[in-house]
């Protein structure tokens, strides 16, 4: 199957300041034709709830929707696509690319990425945002989040099978966040 143009972006409402980029669509995005979809967006929307509760100022909904969203890249990847989850420097680094990415968070004063591929996405066109406050988050996906976040916010490892485990480590991710600021 032929890589396809997504739905490009979430515009958010209208006067936000804040915008979210992701890697690139997966398979739920694709099913759904909604961005950050599945799993991820309920990490998200649990992500928020955390930011909204300590920086209302800039997280004022717990609505995903209510941010501006895009992507690093917009051709879909999963495993069973194209052997893939993550778009390749080459299409991350592509002119149209960057200048569509540019175009999609050069308005909005706060700009997380979420991942390898949108960490390097917005790196590269750091100069053309006129100093937007640029802020890094490891990927919400199950794996992401498993291996790289050990400890609570209060510096506790997180058990195994503990029934708490994501909401923990959204809260340290969320507080981490919350520091870059």
């Amino acid at each position: 199957m032929e890589n396809i143009e997504f739905v490009r972006r979430n515009d958010g409402a209208e006067g936000v300041r804040t915008a979210f980029v992701f890697s690139c669509p997966g398979q739920e995005e694709e099913k759904s034709g909604l961005l950050v979809n599945g799993q991820t967006g309920r990490n998200l929307d649990m992500l928020l709830h955390f930011l909204h509760q300590k920086r209302p100022d800039l997280f004022p909904s717990e609505d995903r929707y209510y941010y501006r969203i895009t992507n690093s890249s917009e051709r879909i990847h999963y495993k069973a696509r194209d052997g893939r989850t993550e778009p390749s420097s080459a299409e991350i680094k592509a002119p149209d690319n960057l200048e569509r990415l540019t175009g999609d968070i050069k308005d909005y004063d706060v700009v997380i990425t979420f991942g390898r591929g949108a960490t390097e996405a917005v790196s590269l066109i750091a100069d053309k945002l006129d100093n937007k406050k640029i802020l890094h988050s490891r990927h919400l996906s199950f794996l992401s989040l498993n291996s790289g976040v050990k400890n609570d916010i209060n510096g506790e490892p997180i058990p195994r099978g503990d029934p708490d485990s994501t909401k923990k480590r959204l809260e340290a991710v969320a507080a981490d966040i919350i520091s870059q600021i």
